[in-house]
């Protein structure tokens, strides 16, 4: 099927991903030069990746579309 979206749950060979999928996700307002992509090496945000996947309610999904890997997490207590 043409432009069709796969969703899974992320592989653990893909958890490198979740710092991609992080630096994505802070919001730059226009006009504002981007942070280097380091800045998810910071403590207060290695809290979302360092580990991930041990905690109960750690959930990661992938969408995969055109070859493209897209993610969304949550990070257990």
């Amino acid at each position: 099927m043409k432009n069709a979206i796969e969703i899974r749950c992320i592989r653990e060979n893909e958890l490198g991903l979740l710092k991609d999928f992080l630096y994505e996700a802070i919001f730059i307002p226009e006009g504002v030069e981007p942070p280097s992509r380091d800045i998810v090496e910071k403590p207060e945000l290695r809290v979302y990746t360092d580990g991930f996947g041990t905690k109960s309610g750690d959930n990661c999904l992938v969408a995969i579309h055109d070859g493209k890997k897209l993610g969304l997490s949550g990070r257990g207590s």
